[in-house]
């Protein structure tokens, strides 16, 4: 392996097995504490989408599998246990055309990043509900972010994508070219046989009043915060973004039922929340209404997720009741064996219509996400498996999970992250642009392309 005929060709740089560190280096590139036991042999920093496609090409040579790396979260670690891990970290130019309200962005640009650019502009797009997450991974899982309800999932907006292939070809994807390859990037996540290079949106206009009213509850109280919610959504617009957040406490768990609205102005914004509060159980507490743009909800929900902790998280959609989930939830938190972990449990009744030409292919109108979070080692074990415990008790009530931010590495996985007719036809996709396997280094099961 002649590392240093790579490093001739690259703009960027290389960490080796040879020097130092390499293990460290590799687990600085994930943000969970929880670092993965498999470490990659080879890092390419990359600095553009030619860096790219040369470290593809070397993989390829060398027989190695490879992984690209965006800065996200990383839960399961999956970015850095293939052989070569390509660092996108350096790619995060952006673009955008103001009059024809469309952006060109690389895979490093961040959600909170990209949030302030456009709303400088009074542009807005469905991003991510974590500021620091990158959008390369958050868009490659279709994206399921701020006003998602009435903006869509983020890679519905996604018009191309510049994607590098297992055999180091660069091409540009869009509904007419390459069209294959733009129906897999819209929703495949780590399933995704190439590298995107650069993301092209489509751009909505900003909501001018954000406005955001909190309600904090007793875990008693479930039902009832479950009834008046499924009342008041039915009837509220789609511009309401209604969550559940669950924690745990000595005193058993608290529930803050969150509900934000992307208005037009703030009179629209004022009888909305205003319709929303009728009929609402009394609370321990209400805050707000407050104006909460999308920075300040950034500055809000950045604190609930520090880095350096320990991680395990899971996802599921349901089209049950929400008093049904919600009171599983409220169980399940109950026996959380740590007070930093958090449930949210997202109704979105009036959603928008969700089209059918993705892989992005499981959603519901009800989102959960489990977060196990934890501080040491010694941890591991109990937190975990009361995460996996929770899920599975939420299982019967459930149609799939959200790849962004399923339990990948979980070998026993009961619920999909893709429809049957998505993963057959990824699986064939996956075995025409990369034979070799280059990118399927975390795969858990190939069988679904030979049916």
């Amino acid at each position: 392996m002649k590392t240093d005929n790579l490093l001739k060709r690259l703009r960027g740089a290389t960490v080796t097995a040879l020097e130092p560190g390499l293990g460290a280096r590799s687990d600085a590139l994930v943000w969970n504490g929880r670092k993965p036991a498999r470490k990659a042999v080879l890092i390419v920093r990359a600095t553009c989408a030619e860096d790219v496609a040369e470290a593809v090409r070397f993989a390829a040579a060398n027989g190695f599998t490879a992984s690209p790396r965006g800065g996200g979260h990383h839960f399961t670690g999956i970015a850095t246990q293939a052989d070569m891990v390509i660092d996108l970290g350096a790619l995060d130019a952006m673009t955008l055309d103001l009059e024809a309200r469309t952006a060109r962005i690389e895979p490093a640009v961040t959600n909170a990043r990209l949030a302030a650019e456009l709303e400088s502009h009074g542009l807005a797009f469905p991003v991510g509900h974590c500021g620091s997450v990158p959008m390369s991974g958050y868009l490659l899982g279709g994206g399921f972010g701020w006003n998602s309800a009435e903006w869509g999932f983020a890679c519905f907006s996604v018009t191309a994508v510049e994607v590098v292939l297992a055999d180091g070809r660069m091409v540009t994807a869009t509904a007419t070219e390459h069209s294959d390859i733009f129906w897999a990037a819209r929703g495949a996540g780590p399933d995704f046989f190439g590298i995107v290079t650069a993301y092209h949106l489509s751009l909505k206009p900003a909501a001018s009043a954000t406005v955001t009213t909190i309600r904090v509850y007793p875990a008693e109280m479930v039902s009832a915060v479950a009834d008046w919610a499924e009342n008041v959504m039915a009837k509220a617009p789609a511009c309401v973004e209604f969550t559940t957040k669950v924690t745990p406490t000595p005193q058993g768990p608290v529930l803050a039922a969150i509900a934000t609205v992307f208005a037009g102005t703030d009179a629209d914004a004022s009888a909305i929340h205003a319709a929303l509060g009728q009929g609402a159980p009394e609370a321990l507490e209400v805050i707000g209404p407050m104006p909460t743009p999308i920075g300040t909800l950034y500055e809000v929900t950045e604190p609930s997720m520090p880095r350096g902790r320990r991680y395990a998280v899971d996802t599921v959609w349901s089209d049950g009741r929400y008093g049904e989930v919600l009171a599983r939830i409220v169980q399940d938190m109950a026996l959380a064996p740590s007070e930093a972990s958090m449930t949210l449990a997202v109704l979105r009744s009036n959603a928008v219509a969700t089209p059918g030409n993705t892989a992005f292919s499981c959603h519901g109108r009800i989102f959960g996400a489990l977060y196990a979070i934890w501080e040491d080692e010694d941890g591991d074990p109990a937190n975990i498996g009361w995460l996996r415990a929770a899920v599975d008790g939420l299982v019967p009530l459930c149609t799939g999970a959200y790849v962004g931010e399923a339990d990948l590495e979980r070998p026993d996985r009961a619920l999909p992250t893709l429809s049957r007719e998505a993963e057959v036809r990824l699986a064939e996709l996956s075995a025409t642009y990369d034979p070799k396997g280059l990118f399927r280094h975390h795969r858990r099961d190939e069988s679904v392309a030979a049916e």
